[in-house]
């Protein structure tokens, strides 16, 4: 917001209260407002404050923050919980003490073990006498500003009503046509303004989606060639069992004249080839641990030595070895001793 329509505080208030009147009253939203710094969108802001009461140790001058100003039902429309105390209302006005809501890890930093709601701390330095304090009256859910796959700085957010800011990243929640509840906002906002500017128009999903697109290609590349050696194992596998079998077509062939039934036969060349696989599996799994530490900048979520994937990997390679060793099987128990030993 900008220009002589907006030259007052009042102004920008009255403008953005108005907005998030008007879309709360579209159809299917369920919360709406907006923040500085809209979480993975390379937008950030930050600065040093002081704590009351806190003894810094040697050498620190302040402490950095992450600050970012938020309006109408941000934390709703972002679903980020309430931990304790409360949200912002409207007696957060300039005429009032300050306020902030202060994300849990910057709780747990600066008043471990203690309530954090009640505590005051003000922007700046520790030398710097004369700024206000701030009261902090809600923690909140930490969440992911930077990316997926680091974690921000402590941070806090400011009241609109007593921190006005024109320009603001407005998020809305609601249920359908994301284009269609684009178009309406859009409405709404020319019906305050024609001249405000609404740009950049994406859902959080395709925000995630970006920040998550290289990685996602590099791990789509792992994965080709995993399946690809996956399927050369598995040939690998057959064609060594094959061999085997056609070299040791002799030894079938005695075994069954001596009494060996089929399904024997059958086990005796799935258990040659599990031998080899359960020997593949041990050193490849063994491999994979010692190289975890260079897959960590790839993984989100997902822990380098996940039980359940070093479980479910070395089973399923297992499972495609057995399958591998089926047809070289079936075919060394169709052996017929008698044309072995004529052979011989």
């Amino acid at each position: 917001m900008a220009g002589p329509k907006y030259k007052d505080k009042q102004a920008v208030w009255n403008a953005y209260r108005e907005l998030w009147q008007k879309i709360d009253s579209l159809p299917g939203v369920t919360a709406s407002g907006a923040v500085t710094s809209l979480p993975l969108s390379q937008m950030y802001a930050w600065g040093p404050i002081a704590v009351e009461g806190r003894v810094p140790p040697a050498g620190e001058k302040f402490i950095n923050a992450d600050t970012r100003m938020v309006s109408g039902r941000y934390f709703q429309a972002m679903q980020i919980p309430l931990l304790h105390g409360r949200f912002f209302d409207d007696h957060d006005v300039p005429e009032n003490p300050a306020v902030a809501i202060i994300d849990d890890y910057m709780a747990e930093q600066l008043w471990p073990g203690q309530d954090a709601v009640g505590k005051r701390f003000h922007i700046g330095g520790i030398d710097d006498a004369k700024a206000p304090w701030i009261t902090v009256v809600g923690v909140v859910g930490r969440v992911k500003q930077y990316t997926l796959d680091s974690d921000s700085r402590i941070a806090f957010y400011l009241p609109h009503t007593q921190y006005p800011t024109r320009a603001m990243n407005v998020v809305v929640r609601g249920n359908g046509d994301p284009a269609e509840l684009s178009s309406a906002v859009r409405r709404q906002i020319q019906t305050i303004d024609n001249d405000l500017p609404l740009y950049n128009v994406v859902t959080m999903q395709h925000r995630v989606d970006l920040s998550l697109a290289r990685r996602r290609f590099a791990m789509l590349l792992l994965g080709c060639f995993a399946a690809i050696s996956l399927v050369l194992a598995a040939i690998g596998i057959y064609g060594v069992l094959a061999y085997l079998v056609s070299q040791g077509t002799r030894e079938i062939g005695i075994r069954m004249a001596l009494g060996a039934t089929r399904k024997a036969i059958v086990n005796l060349v799935v258990s040659r080839g599990l031998i080899l696989a359960i020997a593949g599996v041990a050193i490849g799994v063994t491999g994979a641990l010692c190289l975890t530490r260079l897959m960590r900048s790839l993984l989100f979520g997902v822990a380098p030595t996940d039980v359940a994937t070093f479980c479910a990997i070395p089973l399923l390679l297992l499972i495609i070895s057995v399958a591998a060793t089926s047809v070289p099987a079936r075919r060394a128990s169709q052996v017929d001793p008698a044309e072995c030993l004529r052979y011989d």
